[in-house]
This record gives structure tokens, C-alpha cells and sequence, in this order.
């Protein structure tokens, strides 16, 4: 597939984007988002244009979405190990922050202390969800994004498991995947959120987002409601 360039100008448009009406009448849903703003490639060490514009394509889909009115927002860097950037019960996402913060991201930079850490992004990703899905402030889901994490190793299955019963909200993984032929193994968020009972999207087209997002703001309606989230069976 050929590499498409993006002008400054047009990624700007999509960080400046508003957000549709809300629905009226219903209990907005309050969503945790946890983006990782990182290569589709494991080996390109810079965050390309293309990268970036499926992201936020997928951000601006969850932000549109008439039935998400609280959002929490976590933009993280896997290769970097740090967040970019934290946004905690806004009613709307702030684009024009994330993208400052986003620019932020050094590519090609090495931090020695890192590359003394035998699994490093292994530990900060482990870290990262026992926070993020672990802590106490229940959001009605929690949306991992970003594209497949192939990490040396796993998220030890001893570090999830003696909170994953007490997560009584669905929590789903959008995995951004140009190619999910060439790479069709789980990945290391992968893994997770299935110890999450959670659900996977794969996407590699626009309509991917849109099927996705509808799919999870039904499961997280029925949890609401008291049915459950159902059968959290990968897509």
C-alpha cells in the first residue's frame, strides 16, 4: 500500500474537530480512552503522518458518538514508556492538546535507563492498565486504541487476574491493523484485555470504526442496564 502524506494543515483540521450534538434525554456514558500513539511498524522508529491520522480518526469517532458525554483520555507512548498526555472526566476531548502533546514524541531517541530494563514496555504497560483499569473512578468502559503492541513479552497473567474480577465494566481494545494478514497474532494488549473478558476490534478501513464503535456502545449500554456485557468474544 502506498504511504500517504498528510499536510500540516489537514492534521490540524482533524485536531481542531468539534463534536456532534449529544443525545438528549439519556445519561451521558463516561468513557476512559487509552491510546497508543505509536508506529503501525514495529521497526519505523517515527510516528508517521498516516499513523497519526488513523488514531485520531478513531478518537473523533468516539467523540462523536452522541452517547459518550464524559471522556477520560490517556495518550501514551509504548517505545518511550511515558504518557503523553492525561485529560480526566472532560465533556468533550481536547484535540488541540493532545496534538501539541502528541509533537512531543522524540523519534529515534534512546533513554539509556530504558534500554537497561530487560522488559521495560512490558512493565510500563502492566503498570499503565493496573492504574488505568484498576483504579477506582469506574468509568461504564474502558477503550484500549492504537495499533498491535509486539512486546518481548506479555502482561503476566498474575498481575491481571486479582483485579479482573472486580471490573464490572466492558473494556474493548480498537486495534489499528493496515495489514492483519501479515500480522495476525494477538499482541501484548491483546492478551490483556482478554484477561479483561474484554472484546478486540481489528481495524484496517473507516467503516472498521464505525462497526466497531456501534458495537461497543451497545455492550456498554446492556452493562448499564444490568444485562451484562454479554459475550466479550474477539471480533
Amino acid at each position: 500500500m502506498q504511504q500517504q502524506i498528510i499536510s500540516v494543515h489537514l492534521l490540524d483540521q482533524l485536531l481542531t474537530a468539534g463534536v456532534s450534538q449529544r443525545a438528549q434525554g439519556t445519561a451521558p456514558l463516561n468513557i476512559k480512552v487509552l491510546v497508543n500513539f505509536a508506529p503501525q511498524s514495529p521497526d519505523s522508529a517515527a510516528l508517521r503522518p498516516i499513523d497519526t491520522l488513523a488514531l485520531v480518526t478513531m478518537l473523533r469517532r468516539i467523540s462523536r458518538e452522541p452517547q459518550f458525554g464524559k471522556f477520560s483520555l490517556v495518550a501514551f507512548n509504548l517505545q518511550e514508556q511515558r504518557v503523553l498526555y492525561r485529560q480526566l472526566g472532560a465533556d468533550r476531548i481536547d484535540f488541540p492538546a493532545l496534538g501539541e502533546a502528541v509533537q512531543g514524541i522524540k523519534p529515534g531517541a534512546i533513554d539509556m535507563r530504558l534500554l537497561a530494563q530487560k522488559h521495560g514496555e512490558t512493565e510500563f504497560l502492566t503498570d499503565l492498565i493496573k492504574k488505568e483499569v484498576g483504579s477506582s473512578d469506574r468509568p461504564d468502559a474502558v477503550i484500549f486504541a492504537g495499533p498491535k503492541a509486539m512486546l518481548d513479552a506479555s502482561v503476566p497473567d498474575e498481575e491481571i487476574k486479582p483485579f479482573a474480577s472486580g471490573v464490572n465494566f466492558p473494556v474493548f481494545y480498537v486495534n489499528y491493523n493496515l495489514f492483519p494478514q501479515a500480522v495476525p497474532w494477538k499482541d501484548s494488549i491483546s492478551r490483556a484485555v482478554k484477561l479483561l473478558h474484554g472484546a478486540e476490534f481489528t481495524v484496517t478501513r473507516p467503516r472498521d470504526v464505525w462497526f466497531a464503535v456501534t458495537e461497543m456502545v451497545s455492550r456498554i449500554v446492556q452493562s448499564k442496564h444490568g444485562r451484562g456485557p454479554g459475550s466479550m468474544a474477539s471480533q
